[in-house]
C-alpha cells in the first residue's frame, strides 16, 4: 500500500500537471506561516520599529528622497525597502508594522518561487519541489519573512540577480545582461554594498574557477557594470547633493562592517571567523540536519567540477558563507542570503543519495525522519492544547483543526519507518507549515499580548489563566518560555 502510494506520488509530481499543482499547493502552504496573523506579530524588534517609523514619516511628509527617523536624517541604509513599505502603506492606508512586514512576506514567497524555477532548471520537477521544501523547512525563512526590515528583500533581489546570471551564462554568447543589471542595481538600493557578498562573490568565484575573469573587461560587461552603478548610486548622488553631511554618514555605513573603529553609525557585532559554522545550522534548522549529505555530495563531485550550472548554485551558498565569515562584523541575518543556494544543494544531494546510497539513505531517512515526525506530532498536540486551555475554544473545533497536521505527521512517521522519501517529505513539510502558521500567526502574538496586558484583560481571561497555572503548571511554564522567546530580537 505505502509502496504504491509512493510510486503514484512520484509519478504525479513529475508530470506536467502534477508538478504545477504540487508547486501551487506547496507555495500556498508556505504562504500560511508567512501571512497568517502578520499584523499582530510581536513588535519588540528594534530594526522593524525603525523601519515602521521611517515609512510612516515618508507617507505623512511626502518626502521619499531622504529617510528620517523622527526628526533625524537616517542614511545608514539605502531607501528601496522604505519605498516599498511606503507604497504598500499608501495603497492599504496602514502605516503600522503590517505595511513593512507585507514587503518581506511577499519577498519570501517570491524567493521560494525563484528557488522552484532554479531547481527545475537544474534537475527537473522533483529537484525543484525538494528545493522549495528544504527552503521552507529553514526557520529563518519564516522568521525573516515576517519581519519588517530590508533583509528578505535583499535576499530576494540577490537570488533573482544570481538566477538571471545563471541563465545568461547558460545562453552565452547570446546572453542578455540587462535583467541582471536591473536586479543587481535594485539589490544595491536595498542594502548597499552588501551585494559585494551576496552577488559579486558567487559570480567572481564562478568565473575564477572557470578561468574566465577576462570576460569582465568585455565592453558589454562594462556597460552592465555602469548600469548597476547608475541604478544603485543614483540615490546616493542625489542625497549627497541635497543633504549636508551625507557623505560622512555614507562613509560610516560603508566602513562599519569592516571593523573601522572611527565609524560612528550602527552597532558592533564582532565575532570569530568560524562563527557561522554554528550560526548557520541553527538558522537553517531543521533542514540543516541534511548538511552532512550536502557536504558528502559537494566533496564527491569536487564541487560539481563537471557541471558548471550546479557549481554556480553551490557557490551561491558557499561564496557568501566564506565572504561573510571573513568580515569582522557578523550578524545572524547575514545567513539569509546563503539559504537559497543551500536549499538547491540540499535538493541535489537528496536526489543523488536516493540513487547512489540506497540502503544508507533509507537508514538516514529512518534515523532523521522518524524523530522529526514525532517532534511534529508533539508540536501539533501542544498547539491544540494552547487553543483548548488558553483560548478556551470548543474541543470539537480544536480536534477537527488539529486532525489534519496530526494525521500528516503520523503518515510521515510511518513513511520514514518504511523508507518512503517522497511520501515522508510531502506529508511532513505540509504538516510542518500548517503547525508553523498556527504558532507564528496566532499563538506567539497571543501569548505576548496576554503577558504584557494581563492586568487589563477581562476577568474571565484572568480566571482562565489562573486555572491554567493551577491545573496545568507544566504547560503554563512552557507558555512562559514562549513569551520570553517572543521578545527576542536579532
Amino acid at each position: 500500500m505505502m509502496l504504491r502510494l509512493e510510486s503514484l506520488l512520484r509519478a504525479w509530481c513529475t508530470s506536467a500537471r502534477g508538478f504545477t499543482l504540487s508547486a501551487l499547493v506547496l507555495l500556498a502552504a508556505l504562504a500560511l506561516p508567512l501571512w497568517f496573523g502578520l499584523a499582530t506579530d510581536p513588535t519588540g524588534r528594534i530594526s522593524e520599529q525603525r523601519c515602521v517609523t521611517v515609512v510612516k514619516g515618508m507617507v505623512e511628509s511626502g518626502d521619499w528622497l531622504v529617510p528620517r527617523l523622527g526628526d533625524a536624517v537616517r542614511l545608514q541604509k539605502p531607501p528601496l525597502f522604505y519605498w516599498a513599505g511606503s507604497a504598500v502603506a499608501k495603497w492599504s492606508g496602514d502605516t503600522g508594522p503590517w505595511s513593512v512586514r507585507a514587503v518581506s512576506a511577499a519577498a519570501a514567497l517570491g524567493l521560494a518561487v525563484l528557488v522552484l524555477l532554479w531547481g527545475r532548471s537544474l534537475g527537473g520537477a522533483a529537484e525543484a519541489l525538494l528545493a522549495v521544501g528544504a527552503l521552507a523547512a529553514m526557520q529563518q525563512l519564516a522568521s525573516s519573512g515576517r519581519r519588517g526590515d530590508a533583509e528578505m528583500l535583499l535576499a530576494f533581489l540577490s537570488t533573482a540577480a544570481l538566477f538571471s546570471f545563471a541563465r545568461a551564462a547558460a545562453r552565452r554568447p547570446h546572453a542578455r545582461l540587462a535583467p541582471f543589471a536591473v536586479l543587481a542595481g535594485l539589490a544595491f538600493l536595498a542594502k548597499g554594498t552588501a551585494i559585494a557578498f551576496t552577488i559579486a562573490a558567487p559570480i567572481l568565484a564562478h568565473l575564477a574557477l572557470r578561468r574566465e575573469l577576462g570576460v569582465l573587461r568585455r565592453p558589454r560587461v562594462l556597460v552592465c557594470f555602469a548600469a548597476i552603478a547608475a541604478i544603485g548610486l543614483s540615490w546616493y548622488a542625489a542625497v549627497i547633493l541635497t543633504v549636508p553631511g551625507a557623505w560622512d554618514s555614507f562613509r560610516d555605513a560603508l566602513l562599519l562592517p569592516l571593523g573601522d573603529s572611527e565609524s560612528r553609525s550602527g552597532s558592533a557585532h564582532f565575532r570569530a571567523p568560524w562563527w557561522y559554522l554554528t550560526a548557520l545550522p541553527v538558522r537553517a534548522a531543521p533542514a540543516s540536519l541534511l548538511l552532512p549529505l550536502v557536504i558528502w555530495r559537494l566533496w564527491r563531485t569536487r564541487l560539481h567540477r563537471d557541471d558548471p550550472a550546479r557549481r554556480f548554485a553551490a557557490l551561491a551558498f558557499l561564496a557568501p558563507f566564506v565572504a561573510f565569515s571573513v568580515l569582522p562584523q557578523k550578524q545572524k541575518h547575514y545567513t539569509l542570503s546563503m539559504l537559497p543556494g543551500l536549499a538547491l544543494c540540499t535538493a541535489d544531494a537528496l536526489v543523488a543519495a536516493s540513487t547512489e546510497l540506497r540502503e544508507r539513505f533509507a537508514l538516514l531517512l529512518r534515523t532523521v525522519g522518524t524523530p522529526l515526525a514525532l517532534a511534529g506530532l508533539v508540536a501539533a498536540a501542544w498547539c491544540a492544547l494552547f487553543f483548548l486551555w488558553v483560548e478556551s475554544l470548543a474541543p470539537g473545533a480544536v480536534f477537527a483543526a488539529a486532525a489534519v497536521p496530526v494525521a500528516l505527521f503520523a503518515l510521515a512517521s510511518l513513511a520514514a519507518a518504511l523508507a518512503r522519501p517522497a511520501l515522508f517529505g510531502t506529508a511532513w513539510i505540509v504538516a510542518f507549515l500548517l503547525t508553523l502558521a498556527a504558532a507564528l500567526g496566532w499563538i506567539e502574538p497571543r501569548a505576548e499580548y496576554l503577558s504584557k496586558n494581563y492586568l487589563t484583560i477581562s476577568l474571565d481571561e484572568q480566571e482562565n489563566m489562573a486555572a491554567l497555572i493551577r491545573e496545568h503548571p507544566w504547560f503554563a511554564k512552557q507558555v512562559g518560555v514562549l513569551l520570553d522567546a517572543a521578545g527576542d530580537d536579532d
